[in-house]
């Protein structure tokens, strides 16, 4: 058996999510069934996380085993045959045969984009999260620098979230601003469900003066979803990056 690292991109507008759905198009699911055309393998796919429904993607790795090696440069070109323009196979390589996508990934960084002129120019339209208000960057950026730290998230994750611990650890929470264009950074050695948008919903009111800087202490002490914003939309969301 010969495994695989595989790093894609992709856009999430027409998906599911990554995670195989009955009755859904998802991203593993695409890239399970271009392998098995390639190569007529019912194989396995192992994603570094699980992208919500509508969510994009700049690096996500996977790992996946044939039992039959072939040549990188062939899997490249054919899986980029079969898959739909909105999927890419950027880079496909031999892995060691413990490498594991998911366990093995230390951290991973999001981006959520935000557009704040008056029109959302057509080009970005499906990728980016058009607010018309002004919104306070310095005020977003104060509230952002309190998720920096290890601690417990449960007031951010989606109500129905169920896992055995709901501490992780954020090495990076800031805001960026380049004219009419937001952006918030997070970057933590994981993320629960619906807690980067859950975040970003905050974020937003605190850049509308509906609520302070510190108010992000209280949801975080608290652990109660109820007190946190509303979940930001999913197109304005990215996976950046994962390290290992």
């Amino acid at each position: 058996m010969t495994r695989y690292k595989v790093v894609l991109q992709y856009v999430g507008t027409h998906y599911a999510g990554w995670q195989i759905q009955k009755d859904q198009h998802t991203i593993q699911g695409k890239l399970k069934n271009a392998v098995h055309q390639l190569t007529g393998e019912e194989i396995s796919v192992v994603g570094a996380g699980r992208t919500d429904s509508g969510v994009h993607a700049k690096e996500q790795v996977a790992h996946l085993r044939l039992s039959e090696e072939m040549a990188t440069e062939k899997l490249l070109r054919g899986l980029n045959g079969i898959l739909p323009w909105d999927i890419r196979v950027m880079s496909i390589d031999p892995a060691p045969q413990n490498f594991h996508a998911q366990k093995d990934a230390i951290k991973k960084r999001y981006e959520y984009r935000i557009y704040t002129g008056p029109v959302l120019p057509p080009f970005l339209h499906g990728y980016a999260h058009h607010m018309t208000r002004p919104l306070n960057a310095s005020d977003m950026q104060r509230a952002a620098e309190h998720l920096c730290r290890s601690q417990d998230f449960r007031g951010f994750a989606a109500s129905s979230t169920r896992v055995k611990s709901t501490v992780r650890t954020v090495f990076l929470s800031q805001i960026q601003e380049q004219g009419c264009h937001l952006t918030y950074q997070i970057e933590g050695n994981g993320f629960l469900h619906h807690m980067v948008r859950n975040i970003v919903g905050t974020l937003l009111e605190v850049g509308m003066g509906k609520r302070a800087p510190d108010d992000i202490c209280r949801i975080l002490v608290s652990k109660d979803r109820r007190l946190a914003g509303p979940t930001a939309p999913a197109h304005g969301l990215y996976l950046m990056h994962v390290s290992y």
